[in-house]
């Protein structure tokens, strides 16, 4: 839902989302922004201050069996009104799940009382124990004193507590420096880019991410050189590195596309080439990566396979159904990419192909899906399909009319995303109409 709040800092009036259901069973991608700490963050269009809104939360796992519950202390509400907010929860995930789903543990909510414990219990079904979050506690403890630490500080400290700067410490990282980025403060983004700098080259961990770094804009650079990555282009990059097997993986998976019967022809011609020199080395670790690399693409093509087969059966379970409407809600959590490649090749086949009837049943799933995905998208985003969709002036001008309490600076911050894509794509009619639904929003909201 959407809700209106005034910014703390310079009380400027917007609109926020905010959760209070975090069901993952039908939207799995809540999990992950709950756990990046992005669920509920309200960021003010004005002067980019940002903050967490305090918000009850309930938390529905069924692959675990996990239904608990959030309510903010600093909400301050007596029981009665607690009881009364952990029942409208309750009642509204029992509702939106289908009867055959419902288990008696979602009449017994979990109550957490605090925020900690309500995201460790999370953790735990991801495998994260207690203790890995003490270590990330701490990890972000040493991460904020670096920050504003002086250089004879820091250094001790970096060699001190070297372990701890692992991965996990630059993802950490990472994710400062990009929220900073995104708030425009550079008052914290220019020592958090020199702290990355700094451990970039006096940490082991450091050091090998640099060298993956630069691997991988090696392979960028020279794909964009020739106009696409090639299999001889991926082919030397790996020889380039090819005494790091980490970092031969790592180009790999980038370049999985171009890893093909010609990549390995050339590798093999490689291998031969060094035998013939007599470097023996050479071929042992040039044969190695060859093993390696051809297990790796037939683990994946495996994964692949399973992965569409799973897709083709959601697929004819709900083309099968007398009530397609009823079976797509059924297996609305299935319907991901694999699923629509599925539905695109099945659908292009039939076309092709027939029978007439199957078509049809394929025409009107796709129907059902872009009419599933409009109703899930906020009221703002249908308003702008809607807008971009119409075709005068005079109908737009009656959607803004008819919506103008949706109108904000906001909608036109996505236009202009939206035009930076269609720009990118080439996709000349949409940038015209998304330009002709600007200014009518320009001039409503001036």
């Amino acid at each position: 839902m959407y809700t209106q709040i005034s910014c703390p800092n310079c009380g400027t009036p917007y609109t926020a989302e905010v959760h209070q259901v975090i069901d993952v069973g039908r939207n799995p991608e809540l999990k992950a922004a709950l756990l990046s700490g992005q669920i509920n963050m309200a960021v003010c269009p004005s002067c980019g201050a940002a903050g967490q809104l305090s918000s009850p939360l309930v938390y529905h796992d069924p692959e675990h069996e996990l239904f608990m519950i959030y309510i903010p202390q600093e909400l301050n509400l007596d029981q009665v009104e607690r009881e009364k907010y952990i029942g409208q929860l309750t009642r509204e995930v029992i509702d939106n799940t289908p009867p055959e789903e419902r288990r008696a543990y979602m009449l017994q909510p979990i109550t957490m009382l605090t925020m900690q414990s309500f995201l460790e219990r999370v953790l735990e079904t991801e495998g994260i124990t207690k203790e890995m979050i003490e270590r990330q506690k701490k990890q972000a403890e040493l991460l904020n004193t670096l920050i504003t630490a002086d250089s004879d500080v820091a250094d001790y400290l970096i060699k001190e507590r070297a372990k701890e700067i692992d991965d996990v410490f630059f993802t950490m990282l990472r994710q400062y420096i990009e929220t900073a980025s995104q708030l425009n403060d550079n008052k914290q983004l220019v020592p958090l880019i020199n702290l990355q700098a700094k451990l970039m080259t006096e940490t082991e961990t450091g050091r090998r991410l640099e060298k993956q770094q630069i691997a991988l804009h090696g392979l960028n650079r020279a794909a964009k050189e020739t106009g696409g990555l090639t299999p001889a282009i991926l082919l030397s990059q790996i020889l380039k590195n090819q005494e790091d097997p980490d970092l031969v993986r790592i180009l790999a998976q980038v370049g999985l596309q171009a890893m093909t019967y010609e990549f390995f022809a050339g590798l093999t011609n490689e291998i031969e080439r060094e035998q013939l020199s007599g470097n023996q080395e050479a071929v042992e670790r040039l044969s190695a990566i060859r093993s390696d690399l051809l297990q790796m693409q037939e683990e994946i093509q495996d994964q692949t396979r399973q992965i569409l087969g799973e897709a083709q059966k959601v697929l004819e379970t709900i083309l099968a159904a007398d009530d397609m409407q009823n079976a797509l809600e059924k297996n609305i959590n299935k319907i991901d990419d694999a699923f629509m490649y599925v539905l695109s090749g099945e659908t292009a086949r039939a076309e092709e192909m027939g029978p007439q009837d199957r078509l049809d049943k394929l025409n009107a799933l796709r129907e059902l899906l872009v009419s599933e995905a409009e109703s899930q998208s906020p009221p703002e985003i249908r308003l702008l399909n809607n807008l971009v969709g119409a075709e005068s002036e005079e109908a737009r001008r009656q959607l803004i009319e008819d919506n103008r309490e949706l109108l904000s600076p906001d909608l036109v911050a996505v236009i202009d995303a939206l035009q930076e894509q269609a720009e990118s794509t080439g996709q000349e009619e949409l940038q015209n109409r998304l330009s002709a639904v600007k200014a009518l929003l320009v001039e409503e909201i001036d």
